[in-house]
């Protein structure tokens, strides 16, 4: 297991039980003990155990991030980070709804909930969003991407801004991590935001 597989911690369990070809994808229970009948995708079992986390004032959210993330970004709200990060939740929400269908034209750029982006822009902050951006709409980062899976979060009930902070790439047991991602999780980690792979571990099914 590699340093990017192992931090930051996300006190959530890699073991996931049921393995179930879906047509091209694979399934597993998201239950972290092998219960119940609930299944998804890797993303989705992550996610789900993310949300389900108990830390006092806290409510842990998160959402998937599409492979054109921050492209998306750069077409529905510019490449100017320090305007996106003035921008109230109402307005990315507007603004979002506005975009959908110059976004839907291009059909491979997608956006996460607005609540998400606003969660985010505040994590990051302009001058690490100003590097991503620049990254992904240059011209010799064309047809690449490397954006981790899902971007996850908590925020304090008390005053109302995200805390804690995930980015992750999903990965199945013995499933390869590309170059780019690579070069993204580095890149996130060296700004002092914290990036990992979260490697699921398949255990048998338990009988009933």
């Amino acid at each position: 297991m590699t340093d990017i597989e192992k931090k930051p911690s996300l006190r959530i369990s890699p073991y996931v039980f049921g393995r179930a070809q879906v047509k091209n994808k694979v399934n597993y229970l998201i239950d972290p003990k092998g219960e119940g009948t609930a299944t998804g995708t890797p993303e989705r079992v992550v996610l789900t155990r993310w949300r389900q986390r108990k830390f006092p004032d806290h409510t842990f959210s998160g959402d998937k991030l599409s492979s054109t993330f921050w492209r998306a970004v750069a077409m529905a709200y510019g490449k100017n980070a320090e305007k996106i990060c003035k921008m109230s939740l109402d307005k990315l929400q507007s603004t979002k709804l506005e975009k959908t269908e110059t976004l839907n034209s291009r059909g491979f750029l997608k956006l996460p909930a607005a609540s998400t982006l606003f969660s985010l822009f505040q994590i990051c902050g302009p001058q690490r969003i100003q590097v991503l951006l620049d990254k992904h709409t240059s011209k010799e980062h064309e047809g690449k991407s490397g954006v981790p899976d899902l971007f996850l979060y908590a925020t304090n009930r008390l005053t109302g801004k995200p805390t804690i902070a995930r980015f992750v790439e999903v990965k199945k047991p013995d499933e390869k991590i590309s170059p780019e991602q690579r070069a993204e999780i580095a890149l996130l980690n060296s700004m002092g935001l914290h990036a990992r792979v979260m490697r699921l571990i398949e255990k048998p099914t338990k009988k009933p």
